[in-house]
């Protein structure tokens, strides 16, 4: 192999620089002097050959390596396409995936536009029970301490109640016997109060009998009512005959009662008054007050009794004993009445 290089390498600095004629005659003639020559240019070629034989050996290596190289750029460069198609597939998959998410979410934009405003009103109704919260836990507060401070005043005042509760339990004690004295002494008193009125009774019976007097027990007292046309002349304050016996008789009765005290009263129907006549009085007021002093005045002049006893009240039509609306009514109302009681009731 070593040796075809270098004929061919002869070959090509000889034969293109001589022509073939002229290269024998040039090696007849010079044979002998440039033999030399030429020995020393063919080991200097085959000094330049053995070069060049490294040089494409190397080459050889070289592209032996290219070639391997080559290939594995090759095998990476059909990997790199189908990892590239494999790309494309994965963005056109994206693409159709990214188009449907697009689609649902311009689908549900709406839903979501409803959902975010039901969330925000959920948010502020959460904000406003919570403001309602804190105003009612602020209150308990307030009522927790107005409870805590009413406790604490209970307290003392349930310590005060339990001191006086003693006190009144042992004032309760003398009460009590003073009651039973009292009542004891009460029973008596509204005892003789009704004797007394049994002994007034007695001296109007006939009275009584006659509807012109009605005796009434009333409480520590009683009452004496008197029909006043039985007492006065018509129309009249003077004490008509039948009613000066009549005060004569009641008169008699009530005189040894020197710890009672008696107040006239005179009371009228609700007739229409004519002004001006029955002695110029204005009214039933009026007249009704005349004829309790009149009925007084008899009493002390005429039955002994004494005047600091006797006091005189004119009611006319405001205090009526029955309606106003019957001649039987009316005449109820158009009365005297005589109440006697013990001085504190009056």
């Amino acid at each position: 192999m070593l040796l075809y290089i270098t004929a061919r390498i002869f070959y090509h600095f000889t034969m293109k620089r001589f022509p073939p004629f002229l290269l024998v005659l040039a090696v007849t003639a010079c044979a002998g002097a440039k033999l030399e020559k030429q020995k020393k240019e063919i080991e200097e070629l085959q000094t330049k050959a053995g070069s060049l034989y490294s040089q494409i050996k190397e080459c050889a290596g070289e592209a032996e390596a290219l070639k391997a190289s080559k290939a594995e750029i090759e095998a990476k460069l059909v990997e790199l396409e189908g990892r590239s198609a494999a790309a494309e597939g994965r963005v056109t998959a994206l693409s159709k995936s990214n188009k449907s998410l697009s689609d649902a979410i311009g689908a549900s934009k709406d839903e979501l536009g409803a959902k975010l405003n039901a969330i925000v009103a959920d948010k502020d109704d959460i904000a406003r029970k919570l403001s309602d919260a804190l105003k009612e836990k602020l209150a308990l507060e307030r009522l927790k301490t107005i409870y805590q401070s009413a406790r604490e005043k209970t307290g003392h005042e349930l310590a005060k109640f339990k001191e006086e509760r003693e006190m009144f339990l042992l004032k309760l004690a003398g009460t009590e016997a003073a009651l039973k004295k009292s009542g004891e002494a009460r029973a008596a008193a509204l005892l003789k109060t009704r004797e007394e009125m049994g002994a007034v009774a007695d001296a109007v019976l006939q009275d009584m009998q006659s509807g012109k007097a009605l005796v009434e027990q009333n409480g520590d007292g009683f009452t004496i009512t008197l029909d006043a046309g039985a007492l006065f002349e018509e129309g009249s304050v003077k004490i008509a005959e039948q009613g000066a016996a009549l005060l004569g008789r009641l008169g008699a009765a009530l005189k040894p009662l020197t710890a009672k005290v008696l107040r006239v009263e005179a009371h009228s129907d609700n007739a229409p008054f004519k002004k001006g006549l029955l002695g110029g009085y204005g009214g039933h007021w009026e007249l009704t007050a005349a004829r309790a002093t009149a009925a007084a005045r008899w009493l002390h002049e005429h039955a002994g009794l004494d005047p600091a006893r006797l006091s005189a009240a004119g009611f006319g039509e405001f205090r009526p004993a029955k309606p106003n609306d019957s001649a039987e009514g009316r005449a109820a109302n158009r009365r005297v009445v005589i109440v006697v009681s013990p001085p504190n009731l009056q």
